[in-house]
């Protein structure tokens, strides 16, 4: 099954184009396995793609403020998800005396390039295969610290150089992927009457109308499972929950 439309980067990802109007002139769609994504097409008919799924007001925009770094970078996160790219936080810069951070950068987890190989004493260490790859994406969002303790939106890149999910592949985004504390309530109250991470991934999906609504995939459940059963071992897994509950309020 494939949760991207189109080659995986943009370098790869070129079409035939007779006409010379510059960029960003030539808006045309594509069709995906269940969604329409919208590219821009360059000069060289380079396809950069912007996420169509997601309405104005979720959309950030220059000199958009926040109250805090954390309230900016969650804004962005819910226009990644719902726009199918994931995110990362990358440089910062902080202030001399008090450390205070005066810019942050949030950037599309396919910025930069992969390495095949690391080398370390002239040892090569093989990475581990995993389904994102970068390819120099620039799409981004800066926050720039402002008097008061807010930020502001110093710079926004929207454009991508790579298809983004479908909105049945936004599931498996990790921008996406999140055991909350319903879910872990749910998968330990599961676990307790003997109910597998598999029937309670499967539970879950009927209550919520779909596995795409479930916000985790059954690998997460069978992750959380596996961790609650190495800490807890004779002790009593409420401890767990409770703790889920305290860090679930105080991050709200």
């Amino acid at each position: 099954m494939f949760y991207f439309s189109g080659s995986s980067c943009g370098d790869s990802s070129r079409i035939s184009s007779d006409n010379s109007n510059g960029v960003g002139s030539d808006l045309s769609s594509i069709e995906s396995e269940d969604s329409v994504r919208s590219y821009i097409a360059s000069h060289g008919g380079r396809r950069y793609y912007k996420p169509s799924s997601v309405g104005e007001i979720g959309r950030p925009f220059t000199n958009q403020i926040f109250e805090s770094l954390d309230k900016g970078y969650k804004f962005y996160k819910q226009y990644a998800r719902l726009g199918g790219f994931s995110v990362r936080k990358t440089t910062e810069k902080r202030d001399d005396d008090d450390k205070t951070i005066l810019l942050k950068h949030y950037v599309c987890s396919r910025e930069g390039f992969n390495d095949p190989n690391d080398y370390i004493a002239d040892k090569v260490v093989k990475r581990r295969r995993t389904g994102s790859q970068r390819c120099g994406c620039k799409a981004k969002m800066v926050l720039k610290y402002m008097r008061g303790g807010t930020y502001f939106v110093y710079s926004f890149v929207e454009l991508h150089n790579h298809p983004l999910a479908t909105e049945n592949g936004r599931q498996f985004l990790r921008v996406s992927r999140e055991m909350n504390t319903i879910l872990r309530n749910f998968a330990f109250d599961a676990s307790k009457v003997n109910i597998g991470s598999n029937k309670s991934f499967s539970f879950a999906k009927e209550l919520v109308g779909g596995y795409t609504n479930v916000g985790a995939t059954l690998r997460d459940f069978r992750n959380f499972n596996r961790d609650v059963k190495e800490f807890v071992g004779e002790r009593d897994g409420q401890m767990i929950i409770d703790k889920f509950k305290v860090n679930q309020e105080t991050s709200g």
